[in-house]
């Protein structure tokens, strides 16, 4: 599918979309907790509908908003993925808690995203870890059991491995240790999943590069709310301060305490010269359109979630704009340092880049009446869909279907506040 977007102006109030890394954490610990837990507000997305297969593997049931657990017990050896990282990489070791083959399966860029930090940790413990085609990640084969022990882990790839291991590890017959190796990327979604932990009865203790994990520990059932995506709620926040409508946007549904590494979308559209704030009685960010300077190093390592749409920000703010720890933006869904210099320079924009850094000359328009490629890339296609808000013609999204991913209502939302969007199958 593709669309096509005329040049908006948005106005109105958005209940941002459900957290979509709270999701797939609450849900998993659900999933492992015996018994019923109720998880209000989840992500109804492709990849939470990935993360609910792969538990239902594991004989875990879902009826509405309950979470329906059985006790752990294998009763299928295939697991797909889809295109979700998240539930490739969280439920590995889950699944290696017991002896039986099983094997992994993906589709998209999801088969060539990297699975060397478990690869190397797992055929160290003596345990399973085959990839059958050559050339790439997936399919995966994996035999466990995974006991408890030492893991020594790097930190500096990706945060999702040592969320996998501190799901699993508890239910291990023996007490675990957990070492980073290298600095923690993105350490705020390890915050997010220890806080998981803590919420399901799980007992651990975090001291400098060591998390100690006692074994045979049991996951409680529980009764939660999922809260709003940051994440998410960025692309409205960037669109309220580029926006050229007079009147502020209005977002709900955010926690201005949350523990997402995600809201610092706020506090950088601030230091640009944006004007945000949140409005406690109404419990709701205010985004009011400003003219935003660039002249910041925005350092992407613990956020890179936001690159596309912090770009898309730089790209329409006064000055240059530096990016720097971009690499992990390389291995996403596609590879965004590389998609957003494409998107980027053929709206107009000075950019340059290297593998890890990315300049921004901002400017005060961006070019239109031009067709972009999503490459398919949830966040990708909705950064260009905000850019098109500054274009001097009309935007076209091919593969614009890549928003079912994590925001499937995206281009409904955007129509609901004024945006001119025209779908064509």
């Amino acid at each position: 599918m593709k669309v096509t977007i005329k040049p908006s102006k948005l106005n109105g109030t958005v209940k941002v979309v459900s957290s979509k890394s709270l999701s797939h954490r609450y849900v998993i610990a659900a999933g492992l907790a015996k018994g019923t837990s109720v998880v209000s507000n989840v992500l109804d997305s492709n990849d939470l509908s990935a993360t609910k297969k792969a538990l239902e593997g594991l004989n875990v049931t879902f009826e509405d908003e309950k979470v329906i657990s059985s006790g752990y017990k294998l009763i299928s050896d295939t697991v797909d993925c889809i295109e979700s990282g998240s539930t490739l990489r969280f439920m590995i070791p889950i699944y290696m808690l017991q002896k039986e083959k099983v094997i992994f399966k993906g589709s998209g860029g999801l088969i060539d995203r990297p699975l060397n930090v478990y690869e190397n940790i797992f055929t160290d413990k003596g345990l399973g870890f085959h990839h059958l085609e050559k050339d790439h990640y997936l399919p995966l084969e994996i035999e466990g059991k995974l006991e408890g022990g030492h893991y020594k882990v790097r930190g500096d790839i990706s945060s999702q491995f040592v969320s996998g291991l501190l799901f699993a590890l508890p239910l291990a017959k023996k007490d675990s240790i957990i070492e980073i190796t290298t600095p923690l990327s993105s350490k705020g979604y390890v915050d997010m999943t220890l806080d998981t932990l803590t919420k399901f009865g799980i007992q651990y203790e975090y001291v400098d590069n060591r998390i100690f994990i006692p074994g045979k520990q049991k996951y409680e059932p529980r009764v939660l709310d999922v809260e709003g995506d940051f994440s998410q709620g960025a692309f409205w926040m960037v669109a309220g301060t580029i926006n050229q409508h007079k009147l502020p946007l209005f977002l709900r549904n955010l926690d201005p305490l949350s523990k997402q590494g995600d809201r610092k979308i706020a506090d950088i559209i601030s230091k640009m010269g944006g004007y945000i704030y949140f409005q406690k009685d109404l419990k709701q960010f205010v985004v009011y359109p400003r003219q935003t300077k660039g002249g910041l190093i925005i350092d992407i390592d613990p956020i890179p979630d936001l690159g596309p749409i912090l770009m898309v920000l730089a790209a329409l703010s006064e000055g240059e704009t530096h990016f720097i720890n971009c690499h992990r933006l390389k291995i996403k869904e596609s590879d965004r340092l590389n998609a957003m210099y494409e998107v980027l320079t053929k709206f107009g924009v000075e950019m340059k880049i290297t593998d890890d850094e990315a300049w921004i000359t901002g400017q005060t328009s961006l070019k239109g009446n031009l067709e972009f490629s999503s490459y398919n890339d949830h966040r990708i296609a909705m950064a260009i869909a905000i850019a098109s808000l500054r274009a001097d013609g009309d935007v076209t999204i091919t593969d614009s279907q890549a928003v079912e991913k994590s925001y499937p209502n995206f281009f409904e939302v955007f129509k609901e506040l004024g945006g001119l969007v025209d779908e064509i199958d």
